[in-house]
């Protein structure tokens, strides 16, 4: 068994094909193997059903697509596991060598957006480790099997969404080695949020006020970052801070990104595991594939 491994979650449709093909170059940066993970149950809908060719469909659909993938990425070890069970339980609990785990996501359309499916919600809220929704190209009426996503250019910036009052460890470690790992500048962004009384007009308020606190805003984004550009210097570090909506300011920062990356704050509520409000848009909303980072 290996000690670390890229995990992507497969069932043979277009959002996982996408995973799949983004997992396997993720893999190949971490210099991983790559795991396809087939979650499947036998459903005797119908007294026709065949037990025995529903097994071998479920045993061909994860191999055909590993030997494709072998085509493309020869350089790259894959394995493929089929695990009987439900797809939101055991992929929120995938192997103990997971290093990463990538599903895909449904885009909405032209316009942008993705249509996060009740497993996805699911597996977000609940998984201990770093998940990454990739949204699958939409193209109407076109069959996306074997499709490869577009690329995002090698030097496309890797994008962060910083909360400066309880900074994390873990999504800033995980955004600063993925930007190393890809040789791409790290794009923090940063929305502070404005003072009520700045609502009541310009009038009302000292220009110089918001001067003063849009540079201490800044300020301390830039504390904020300075041990993690010294741990990685080769690393350029942009700085987005912009006053207003957080999830709006995020999601137009990252637009040109080839990957978002924000946290998740575990909590255990009455009601089970939530995604914060600026997560759950992100998630929706940014157009290359978010990372969720979960942390204390």
């Amino acid at each position: 068994m290996t000690k670390s491994a890229v995990t992507v979650g497969f069932d043979g449709s277009a959002e996982s094909q996408a995973a799949l093909e983004w997992a396997a170059f993720e893999a190949e940066r971490r210099d991983l193997p790559l795991q396809l993970l087939h979650v499947w149950s036998w459903q005797p809908y119908a007294l026709t059903a065949d037990p025995d060719k529903e097994q071998e469909w479920v045993e061909r659909v994860p191999r055909r697509a590993a030997r494709r993938l072998a085509e493309r990425h020869p350089g790259l070890r894959i394995d493929h596991r089929n695990v009987p069970g439900v797809p939101a339980d055991v992929l929120s609990d995938p192997a103990p060598e997971t290093t990463l785990l990538v599903l895909g996501s449904r885009a909405l359309g032209r316009v942008g957006g993705y249509l996060l499916g009740s497993v996805g919600q699911e597996v977000l809220s609940r998984t201990e480790g770093p998940v990454v929704m990739v949204r699958a190209p939409f193209d109407e009426g076109e069959d996306q099997e074997g499709a490869t996503p577009a690329q995002h250019p090698g030097d496309s910036p890797v994008a962060v969404g910083l909360d400066l009052v309880q900074p994390s460890e873990q999504v800033l470690r995980f955004a600063f080695e993925t930007a190393a790992l890809r040789g791409a500048a790290l794009r923090a962004v940063y929305a502070w949020r404005v003072p009520p009384v700045f609502s009541y007009g310009p009038r009302m308020v000292d220009q110089r006020l918001r001067g003063d606190l849009e540079r201490r805003e800044r300020e301390m984004l830039t504390k904020v970052l300075r041990p993690w550009r010294e741990r990685h210097p080769g690393v350029t570090v942009e700085e987005s801070v912009a006053p207003g909506n957080a999830t709006r300011h995020l999601v137009a920062s990252s637009h040109d990104a080839s990957l978002l990356v924000v946290g998740r704050r575990v909590r255990h509520p009455a009601l089970g595991p939530q995604l914060g409000p600026v997560t759950q848009a992100a998630v929706h909303h940014a157009t290359p594939p978010v990372a969720v980072i979960p942390h204390g």
